[in-house]
């Protein structure tokens, strides 16, 4: 059976050859990430490619398993974003669905930094809350809002690929950059005024699979302005800087600068609940499976 969870934060408790002769230790703390499932258990399994320490011993493994994906995500969008690394004061930042754990996370990070943020959101609860946070709120759909905020924001970071990210494209000024994060509106949204194409499965598949594919080869190649993120390869890639960053996020939890929101802790008994309340896009937050 597939276990789900791709993210874990815990201690090492059996080791072998390559990852003691890279240093780790029983009982090291490290964070491991992985696209194949299997971390919401008592247990998991991990490569050395797929492991990262956490050198921080205070902060909480439910805020620190919130950095290892959602805050890395948006932190290393709003990185490829700036471009020279200059801080983001007074620049427009543009995040789709703000209300989605990474959108919180990305305008948490932008607001430190001093930015003007706006965010779009599928409901009046979620622009009560998000409110709260400072930022500017818009209606999930493009058609809504793109008329406002044509050719005006520095940075838009995109979760949800609402036509392929064209509106997105068409929001950055001049010197703008487009940062493609998600594809959440291909597999839902379906009830916002904008197509993305149902979800006809055929023979060859889920048709959805193929708009996604679609999607991330134009945002990769074919779009000027624009940068398509990918965390994996991020982590793959350039592992050591991965843990630098979460060392400095880290940081920010343990001086009180950042508080990762999390919408439930639960056990791994009820994680088929879990699963099924997040899918529905209400959670506020990231929900944490605790073994």
């Amino acid at each position: 059976p597939f276990v789900p969870g791709c993210e874990v934060v815990g201690r090492i408790s059996n080791i072998g050859k390559a990852a003691r002769h890279q240093g780790y230790r029983v009982g090291d703390r490290v964070v491991g990430i992985t696209r194949k499932g299997g971390g919401n258990g008592y247990y998991a399994k991990f490569t050395t490619k797929n492991v990262a320490p956490i050198i921080s011993t205070n902060i909480d493994a439910a805020d620190a398993v919130c950095l290892a994906d959602v805050y890395m995500t948006a932190y290393q969008a709003l990185r490829v974003g700036k471009k020279d690394g200059t801080p983001l004061t007074d620049a427009n930042v543009l995040v789709t669905d703000g209300f989605s754990p990474v959108g919180q996370a990305a305008v948490k990070l932008a607001k430190l930094e001093g930015a003007n943020v706006y965010v779009t959101t599928m409901e009046s609860r979620q622009d009560d809350y998000m409110k709260t946070m400072g930022v500017k709120c818009l209606p999930l759909a493009p058609s809504k809002w793109l008329h406002k905020l044509k050719g005006k924001m520095d940075i838009v970071i995109d979760n949800t690929c609402f036509d392929s990210y064209d509106s997105s494209w068409k929001a950055l000024n001049s010197k703008g950059l487009l940062v493609c994060t998600g594809m959440t509106s291909i597999y839902s949204f379906q009830d916002f005024g904008v197509s993305t194409g149902g979800c006809a499965c055929d023979a060859f598949g889920d048709i959805r699979d193929y708009q996604a594919k679609w999607a991330a080869i134009k945002a990769r190649y074919m779009m000027s302005q624009t940068k398509f993120h990918d965390l994996w390869e991020s982590f793959q890639n350039d592992p050591k800087k991965y843990q630098q960053e979460l060392k400095y996020l880290c940081f920010l939890v343990e001086s009180g600068t950042l508080k990762p929101r999390i919408a439930e802790r639960v056990s791994i008994e009820e994680v088929p609940d879990a699963q099924r309340y997040l899918e529905t896009g209400k959670a506020n937050g990231t929900i944490v499976c605790l073994p």
